[in-house]
């Protein structure tokens, strides 16, 4: 009892971390946009509030609400947009006043066929574990986890959820963990497979941009590849989990039943390899309409973002963003849309502006879970949860994140 009120206690220290990193870099993201268009000096790169353009002088506002004071420039003083001779640059307002609805409806249509393809991929992966549930319902319960993901954090994980319901339907219950565990893994391979290819094209294309977005995303896809190569080894691989000696390591947890049951239903997917090259095949299927959704809001706005910027990027930014160190990447993938995208042509309040809406998008995707927990049966308590599936806190934050 008192080690479950010790973890219990942790955790909620660890979600209140996760919240004030979240807050610090959300303001760090909203401390570099403007709400209105803006222009930028030659002199001092400072930004200021476009008031109006008056022949040669540039009236605009400096400092925040009542401390904001009018100043006056010399248009030769202000610096044009890069390939352009247009000095106003584009404020988050604006550039969701003048959004290209006829570009928007598609991508919002997008991301509900990517949801759909990732059901199927689900379905496949635990068809492969003889874990036998209808299309539809495998549907219903990533929408369901969607729902609990996106829609009530802090709660128990979209994941958990899935493996509750679907573990009624087998008492393979670390089978069910595993298929989880495998879908998770192989989206980040395909993430990273279809950054690496990117970054492949990117550099045959050439020029400047170019070889600016090669050296500043290459250092990521290195990483992600070494950790994906080291998962699927992990996973598919017995002997290397003997040679790096997990199994002395956890022979002596009161979990060792469970890992051994896991051992055992990874090694069905290496023995189907061939099943698993179609959930691949399926993966990537949907990667390509996740990412070709953002690049259509991104045209939307009329961003100055060549197409495989998008394509080269996006995988990068989740890939990143998976990592827990934030409620759902709060702060953290907004962050990183403006490391990446924020080009010279492009401001980092348009940039914003589109990682807003593909956050937006997959919310309001998730509310069909909804009526699957309300329709459904009730859902019962964390600590049930974990109990029926016979994990404990720990397994069940790891599963969460």
């Amino acid at each position: 009892m008192g080690k479950n009120v010790k973890t219990k206690r942790r955790n909620k220290i660890l979600s209140a971390g996760k919240i004030i990193i979240a807050a610090a870099l959300l303001v760090w993201v909203l401390s570099g946009v403007h709400w209105s268009d803006f222009v930028e000096t030659k002199d001092t790169a400072k930004t200021y509030a476009i008031v109006k353009i008056d022949g040669q002088q540039v009236h605009v506002r400096e400092g925040w609400f009542f401390n904001a004071k009018p100043r006056e420039f010399p248009l030769e003083q202000i610096k044009p947009i890069p390939q352009s001779d247009q000095i106003r640059r584009r404020g988050f307002a604006s550039t969701i006043r003048n959004i290209k609805i006829i570009l928007v409806i598609p991508a919002i249509a997008g991301f509900g066929l990517c949801y759909l393809v990732i059901s199927v991929r689900w379905w496949f992966l635990l068809r492969i574990q003889e874990i036998h549930i209808s299309v539809w319902e495998a549907i219903r319960l990533t929408f369901l986890g969607l729902f609990f993901n996106a829609v009530v954090p802090g709660t128990v994980g979209g994941d958990l959820v899935k493996a509750y319901y679907v573990a009624k339907h087998t008492p393979r219950k670390a089978a069910v963990l595993v298929s989880i565990f495998v879908d998770r893994v192989l989206g980040l391979a395909e993430l990273t497979l279809l950054a690496g290819v990117m970054l492949a094209v990117t550099a045959l294309i050439g020029g400047s941009q170019a070889s600016g977005a090669v050296s500043k995303a290459a250092p990521f896809v290195a990483i992600a590849l070494a950790a994906v190569i080291f998962m699927l080894t992990f996973l598919l691989s017995s002997r290397f989990r003997k040679l790096i000696h997990l199994q002395k390591l956890y022979s002596r947890l009161p979990i060792a039943h469970h890992i051994e049951a896991a051992g055992d239903a990874a090694s069905l997917y290496r023995k189907r390899i061939g099943s698993l090259v179609k959930a691949i095949a399926i993966t990537f299927g949907a990667h390509i309409i996740w990412v070709g959704s953002i690049a259509l809001l991104g045209m939307s706005m009329s961003l100055s973002t060549s197409w495989y910027m998008y394509f080269l990027y996006i995988p990068l930014i989740y890939i990143v963003g998976a990592v827990p160190l934030t409620p759902g990447g709060l702060g953290l993938i907004e962050r990183l849309y403006v490391i990446f995208f924020a080009t010279q042509g492009c401001s980092p309040s348009s940039i914003l502006a589109l990682a807003l809406l593909a956050r937006l998008i997959p919310i309001l995707w998730s509310l069909p879970g909804a009526w699957v927990a309300v329709t459904g049966a009730r859902l019962p308590r964390a600590e049930v949860i974990e109990a029926e599936l016979g994990i404990d806190d720990d397994q069940a934050d790891d599963i969460a994140h």
